[in-house]
């Protein structure tokens, strides 16, 4: 069920942002050609904005429909050199004898663990096309061994799946289209169902919950008001630690699919004008 929640809503995600480019696309395209597109749905509505009489509401449109493009192309260029410019300090504070030794122990040898040095303890998997799982020396002290191990199955989940890169993707286009507030719905849903399946993987690798489940109490205990950190990752004590923990007490608990009432009535509310945008142009 979980894995059916999760590729739902990544789908709905990607397929709602989608339909919404291709037809920026199409009447980006055609406005520049100088083309009429009456099939198009922004070309409807810019016909029918000019028909009113509000010409202004024609240029607000267009304006709308470079900003899609310009802010996605800016946020996916700075993330890239946001995840280069990690590596880089990521490399400055490394604790190489840590990093060869826990490699050695729990990921044989792959290499795809970096230890840094820092007293805070930290778990998380980074990166957008090569995924890096990055834990911290204050991690190492506050964990057993048996703990680790389950932390780093369930970053290896992450970095298995490429979840900082869908994460990022989601996010990305929630904040492009903060004018469809159900894509905030979806990324903020998706994150804990991805927590959900990475608690899942571990236990299954460790044969149960409970070094897990002190991993993420331990974890509580030591929490920290979280660092701001912008290149694309999942962290492990970031999202729904409580949920998570509950489910681990009771794996029958089940995150309810709460209805986003605010963005079903703002999209409903879309939906009704730009039918009558439709019909006076229709008409």
């Amino acid at each position: 069920m979980w894995e059916n929640r999760s590729r739902m809503l990544f789908l709905s995600g990607l397929l709602l942002a989608a339909l919404v480019y291709i037809q920026m696309g199409m009447y980006l395209f055609c406005t520049l050609m100088g083309w009429d597109l009456h099939f198009n749905f922004l070309q409807l509505c810019k016909t029918t904005i000019h028909s009113l009489g509000f010409t202004w509401g024609g240029y607000a449109l267009d304006t709308l429909v470079l900003y899609s493009f310009a802010w996605a192309w800016w946020k996916t260029v700075r993330q890239i050199r946001l995840c280069r410019r990690f590596d880089a300090q990521l490399l400055q504070c490394l604790d190489e004898r840590q990093t060869a030794r826990v490699n050695r122990l729990y990921r044989s040898g792959k290499g795809d663990v970096y230890v840094v040095s820092s007293r805070e303890p930290l778990a998380f998997t980074v990166g957008l096309r090569r995924r890096r799982i990055v834990l911290s020396t204050g991690l190492l002290e506050l964990l057993d061994e048996k703990e680790l191990a389950a932390v780093i199955h369930h970053e290896s989940f992450h970095a298995a799946h490429a979840d900082p890169l869908k994460v990022f993707l989601l996010s990305l286009l929630s904040a492009v289209f903060w004018y469809l507030p159900v894509l905030k719905h979806i990324h903020a849903h998706y994150k804990v169902v991805r927590e959900v399946l990475a608690d899942r993987h571990a236990m299954e690798q460790t044969g149960g919950m409970a070094d897990l489940g002190r991993a993420l109490l331990k974890l509580l205990k030591q929490r920290q008001p979280a660092a701001v950190m912008q290149a694309a990752h999942v962290s492990f004590a970031d999202t729904a630690i409580n949920y998570r923990i509950q489910r681990l007490l009771d794996p029958k608990i089940e995150a309810p699919i709460q209805l986003p009432t605010t963005s079903v009535f703002i999209s409903f509310t879309v939906i009704v004008l730009l039918t009558q945008l439709f019909w006076a142009f229709m008409a």
